[in-house]
Order: structure tokens, then sequence, then C-alpha cells
């Protein structure tokens, strides 16, 4: 009877399930519908099996939501009047997924990567808020801008001067060292810009991405003493 006990209790460790991985955080998602390209970053939170945040593209920033199970996430949100449908899997780490897009009667696939977390010292020595001179460069188009940011939380706001095609009222999130901020320019025509960047430990420099009408650029930027 011993025995069999211990048998009983063997197994019973075997199969206790890992512990599930965790969507929360900060995730730079790309894909394809239809020849289509999608370049987004995305903010979840994970409560139970609920997903909430934001997604912020070229076209701005929208709430997403949806759920996630095992190591499986469907979340949904609306950009220019379409609804799509993520439906990823997690790798065993939670550091990547890899999945399916579901918009108006087609499909696409999409790939995301998990930003890895900020170490909290790192975090509270970093604001965005204050003057920043911002350089950088779309296809060979150059960006010259001064910018006023102000912050509540994560929340970002302020407004930036292009330079010879005036002001532009800028807003976007902070979270970690990690920045995402959307205006808009006319420059023959309108253009709505997304910048993804991240600051530096001290808070005074950042660098990152510019996404705009489908294409990237890189750009720079110095926080003003």
């Amino acid at each position: 009877m011993k025995n069999i006990t211990l048998a009983i209790l063997a197994v019973a460790v075997f199969v206790v399930p890992g512990v599930a991985a965790d969507i929360s955080g900060s995730w730079t998602l790309t894909g394809d519908i239809v020849g289509n390209a999608l370049n987004m970053t995305c903010t979840f939170k994970q409560a139970a099996e609920k997903i909430s945040g934001t997604c912020s593209g070229p076209a701005g920033s929208v709430e997403t939501a949806g759920t996630f199970t095992g190591n499986r996430a469907v979340f949904t949100h609306t950009v220019t009047q379409y609804e799509l449908t993520y439906s990823g899997t997690l790798d065993a780490a939670g550091t990547s997924m890899e999945g399916e897009i579901a918009v108006a009667g087609v499909t696409g696939t999409f790939s995301a990567k998990k930003a890895a977390e900020t170490p909290k010292e790192t975090a509270s020595a970093a604001d965005i808020a204050g003057t920043w001179t911002i350089v950088g460069e779309v296809v060979g188009n150059n960006i010259n801008m001064k910018c006023v940011l102000a912050r509540d939380g994560s929340k970002v706001t302020g407004n930036c001067k292009y330079e010879g095609l005036g002001d532009s009222p800028t807003s976007g999130t902070f979270e970690g060292n990690k920045a995402t901020l959307q205006n808009h320019v006319v420059r023959e025509q309108p253009y709505d810009l997304t910048y993804t960047a991240t600051l530096d430990a001290a808070g005074t420099s950042m660098k990152g991405d510019i996404a705009v009408a489908g294409v990237t650029g890189t750009f720079s930027g110095t926080k003003d003493k």
C-alpha cells in the first residue's frame, strides 16, 4: 500500500501544469494582409483571461481587447472602420507570438516580439516630459521638429512644431523607457506619423523608428536642458 501511495504522488507531481505565460507588456507587431503591411506597437494588460490595452500605428492609437488562455491570445480592434481579429500562439518563453489576422472576409499573418522589461531603477530615471529637439529621415525626407511634451502616468500629450510645416498636436504613451508618439503633418498631402522610441537611462536622449504611409524611417531626440 505504501508503494502504491508513493506512485500516485509521483504521478501527481509530474502532471502539475507549468506557470502560464503572461501577455502583459509592450509588443512590436508586424504582419501582412493581402499585400498590405502592418506595423504596430501594442501595450497589453492581462487580468485572468482578459486582455486590454492599446495598439498604435500609422493610423493612430486604438483600444484593444480580447482573451488569453493557456498560450493562445485572441484580440480585436478597429482601424479606419475595419475590425481586425488576431489569433496568435505564444512561445514557451512568452516573448514572441505568431498567428493569423482576420478582417473583412480575408486573412493575413502576423508575428510579434515582446519588449524586454526595464529594471525599475532605470525606468524611474527616465521621463519624457520636457522640451525635445528631434531630427529624423524617412525615405530621403528630413524631419526637424521641436516638441514640448507633458506626461500624466503613461499618457503623453503636447505639441511638436515641424520646421517649415508648423505646429502639430501630439499624443501617445510612455511606459518604462518606451515612448510612442503620434501626430499629423501636411507636406503636399496629409500624413499621420507614429514615432516609437527608447529613452536612455538618464532620460535625456531617445532613438527609434518612424512609421508613416506604409514606410519607415529613423529618428533621434535630445532633451533640452
